[in-house]
């Protein structure tokens, strides 16, 4: 679908090597709007626009897990609100999931990335829910880059599901953050997501829930998604590498 990149991240985008290394966000977090938009523009079905999406994503993921620094980069593929849209969409959504998972996860073993899925596991296809499942338990010891997939995920709904959870839990239990954490999806092991992106020019994060969370920072790109790069999301790193960040602090 694309060929190999030729040059080194870095070496294609050499301004990367000026960050200091503390610059960089160990999490990002991207939210893919357009799809429908772009499909729109080009007098096509909206399932094609979904298809050029996810080549894109398949690009863009590919060549940020070069970046070391960056620890986990999260797709939001698809919301807990998603399910309203037409029986058919969905239905073409669900396919193209399969079909690209099943690409790029044999590559994570080879490149020591590590797959992990947040959101419900109970209302997706069964083709794609054991997809998932294998993928998390084939990479589950892998120590390199995260790629997690926000797929059925909405921010509301996990904290319904969080109830749920901390009612089985016995009341002498001391709530703690780590008690907290222990109760998202993935077991906490995804956290907030230090810079958070999204295109299409559309300024909201949506219901993210905690991925939006501690001193989230935001970037918006003003393109759809199946019109964006690499480029735009390393512009984006660029800029993050320049804010500074107080954490509720002051900075003398």
């Amino acid at each position: 679908m694309f060929t190999k990149t030729k040059k080194n991240i870095y070496e294609e985008f050499s301004i990367l090597q000026t960050i200091d290394k503390n610059k960089f966000p160990n999490h990002i977090f991207i939210i893919p709007d357009g799809n429908g938009r772009w499909a729109k523009e080009h007098n096509t079905f909206v399932t094609a626009g979904h298809k050029r999406g996810f080549e894109v994503a398949e690009k863009i993921m590919r060549e940020l897990s070069q970046i070391q620094e960056i620890k986990i980069v999260t797709m939001w593929g698809f919301s807990a609100d998603n399910w309203k849209r037409s029986e058919k969409e969905i239905e073409g959504l669900m396919y193209i999931f399969v079909q690209v998972l099943k690409k790029v996860l044999k590559e994570f073993n080879q490149t020591n990335r590590r797959f992990v899925h947040i959101g419900r596991k109970d209302r997706m296809p069964k083709k794609l829910l054991d997809l998932i499942i294998k993928a998390e338990k084939d990479t589950e010891k892998n120590s390199g880059q995260i790629m997690c997939l926000a797929l059925d995920f909405s921010g509301e709904d996990q904290f319904i599901r969080m109830v749920d959870k901390a009612r089985l839990i016995d009341s002498d239990v001391p709530t703690t953050k780590e008690l907290v954490d222990s109760l998202k999806d993935a077991n906490g092991l995804i956290p907030s997501a230090d810079l958070l992106i999204r295109t299409a020019n559309e300024k909201r994060t949506s219901d993210v829930g905690w991925l939006n969370g501690i001193s989230t920072e935001l970037f918006f790109i003003d393109k759809l998604f199946p019109d964006i790069s690499t480029k735009d999301i390393i512009d984006a790193i660029v800029d993050f590498s320049k804010r500074e960040r107080r954490f509720g602090a002051r900075i003398k």
